[in-house]
């Protein structure tokens, strides 16, 4: 697969599973002493262990395997769930008196 970086796709699930996927150990010849991250053999493509974990739970696994099968159906799925979200929003707690969004940020 083509890695396209401005195109949404299901393309995160088909390299979920298509690649194979170590703990990364060494960095530039160097043994790695960041947080624990997986990689490809080439280096080139990391995930994190919360993304190989959909991986090892058989229930999130069939979810990956269908969206990998059928970029329809993470599109629609993805489309009905971004939709809910900017219908029912966020409730922020203000920080300051005055409120609104850059008090909740302290501006």
């Amino acid at each position: 697969h083509l890695l396209v970086r401005t195109t949404f796709s299901n393309d995160y699930f088909v390299r979920l599973l298509e690649e194979k996927w170590t703990l990364k150990t060494t960095h530039k010849g160097k043994p790695w002493t960041g947080p624990d991250q997986f990689e490809t053999p080439d280096g080139a493509l990391m995930m994190l262990p919360s993304d190989i974990a959909l991986l090892w739970d058989k229930d999130f696994r069939k979810v990956v395997e269908e969206y990998a099968a059928n970029e329809d159906l993470f599109f629609a799925d993805f489309a009905a769930a971004f939709g809910k979200l900017l219908e029912l929003g966020c409730k922020f707690e203000t920080a300051k008196a005055g409120g609104g969004f850059l008090s909740f940020f302290g501006f």
